[in-house]
């Protein structure tokens, strides 16, 4: 099969590109990229467009790869998109690496173009040789399958057209047909983990282990590539039976996740982290089992995770959620019956003959000849006291919170209401206390509701409820 025959074979098999995509090419002006663009324009009809980010990395060497690309644009008429980013200067002040930030400078760009010109896909020129490097170095690193699996043919919007073809298949076209291409210096440097695989680690295992390793490599990849296509198409279906998305966080139904394969429990988390971090590539395995882990621990036990995430315990669920929220100090006086509006909730109170049978938890029935006037809502306080619904005894209040499995980073933005004296009434939500209940003795009875208006209440109480 000729060179051609089997990109376009490639490419239909995989379905990487369609009659009327319009496809942005990520162009370097190396060898990889320049041979992807010819063979787009010269064997697809596609509206293309390229695309250039000058790093200014390599001084005078950035800027003639620019204006070589500008005068490729210029004698294919091709549309092109230039943005110089100082990416070292970047990567210092984001604390990130030079490859990070240059990842997130490309795709920024490519999306914006993308949108700007109503474009649909992104075409890189990532090819065989690049594909086994990445494994490897992913090897390396202590990666897990998705890792060995190497660079994917397609994912989302972005397509690796070439990624079947050798450098040796690339370079060689290059030169019969006459295209000139750039050449990086810093390819041939040590100070990258991946060019230190390219020069030397690959060079030795073909010379002295196993000149086919390549094709082995590959071999292996494609096997996992099924095993874990497989496995991905389980957790789709099982999903949505077993996992609640919020903005905030996710409900992991307890009961169903312990009943899966660790393989499957570990792909339901990852899922749950690429929520919160949907470009995320990898994340510690050891932080996916500490998750896990957490269903045998005691309710309310939390784990603090990468990423500004932590884990919780419930008694039904586990819970991922962003660390970063919590309720401002608060303190509310209500003076008698009536309806008053307050930091994002409303309160109404209103004398009623008996008490109705509810099933909203933010609605209350209390004795209101016990009750001191005015009443008030504030956050709890460590250390406080009061006698739960149906208990005999006091408790403290973090005890409670913790017997009734409220998640920790919850607790201390809970609404309370409190008498004139700072008797706990109600943990708003969650429990009157037992003192204040109405009981056959009861002459006047006060029913308390509490509206919740506000998104921050709202967030709240969703974690638990």
């Amino acid at each position: 099969m000729n060179l051609i025959k089997k990109i376009k074979s490639f490419i239909s098999e995989n379905s990487l590109i369609n009659k009327n995509d319009r496809i942005l090419v990520g162009l370097s002006g190396g060898p990889d990229s320049i041979f992807l663009l010819y063979i787009l324009h010269n064997y697809f009809n596609n509206q293309l467009i390229i695309a250039h980010i000058n790093h200014k990395l390599r001084g005078i060497d950035s800027d003639l790869d620019e204006k070589f690309i500008r005068t490729i644009s210029q004698k294919l008429k091709i549309p092109l998109y230039v943005i110089r980013e100082d990416v070292k200067k970047l990567s210092t002040k984001n604390k990130k690496s030079i490859e990070e930030v240059g990842r997130d400078v490309r795709f920024s760009f490519f999306n914006k173009i993308l949108k700007v010109e109503n474009f649909n896909k992104i075409a890189l020129g990532h090819n065989l040789d690049d594909n086994v490097e990445t494994i490897l170095i992913n090897f390396i690193k202590g990666s897990g399958m998705k890792g060995l699996i190497g660079i994917p043919e397609k994912r989302d919007n972005i397509i690796h057209p070439i990624i079947n073809i050798k450098k040796e298949e690339i370079l060689k076209y290059l030169e019969e047909n006459k295209i000139e291409y750039r050449i990086d210096k810093t390819n041939f440097e040590t100070d990258y983990l991946r060019n230190k695989v390219r020069n030397y680690l690959l060079p030795i295992i073909e010379k002295e282990f196993n000149k086919n390793f390549k094709e082995k490599i590959l071999a292996l990849s494609n096997i996992l590539k099924v095993e874990n296509r497989f496995l991905d198409d389980l957790v789709e279906n099982i999903k949505n039976d077993i996992l609640k998305f919020e903005d905030d966080f996710v409900k992991i139904d307890l009961k169903k996740l312990q009943n899966l394969h660790l393989s499957l429990k570990r792909r339901l988390i990852r899922k749950v982290i690429n929520h919160f971090n949907k470009d995320l590539r990898e994340y510690p395995l050891n932080h996916i089992d500490k998750v896990i882990s957490l269903e045998n621990k005691k309710t309310g036990k939390e784990i603090e995770l990468p990423l500004n995430l932590i884990a919780v315990k419930d008694k039904n669920n586990l819970i991922i959620e962003r660390r970063d929220f919590e309720i401002p100090d608060f303190y509310i006086e209500i003076p008698d019956i009536g309806s008053y509006q307050e930091i994002g909730m409303k309160i109404e109170l209103s004398l009623v003959e008996k008490i109705s049978k509810v099933k909203d938890p933010f609605i209350s029935f209390f004795d209101y000849d016990k009750i001191e006037l005015p009443l008030k809502i504030r956050k709890p306080m460590f250390g406080e006291k009061f006698k739960p619904l149906g208990l005999k005894k006091e408790k403290k209040i973090q005890d409670f919170f913790v017997d009734s499995g409220i998640p920790k980073s919850v607790r201390w933005n809970l609404p309370i209401l409190l008498d004139k004296k700072d008797d706990i009434l109600w943990i708003v939500g969650v429990r009157i206390s037992d003192d204040y209940k109405v009981t056959n003795l009861t002459n006047r009875v006060i029913c308390i509701k509490i509206t919740l208006e506000d998104f921050r209440w709202i967030k709240i109480f969703k974690r638990f409820l």
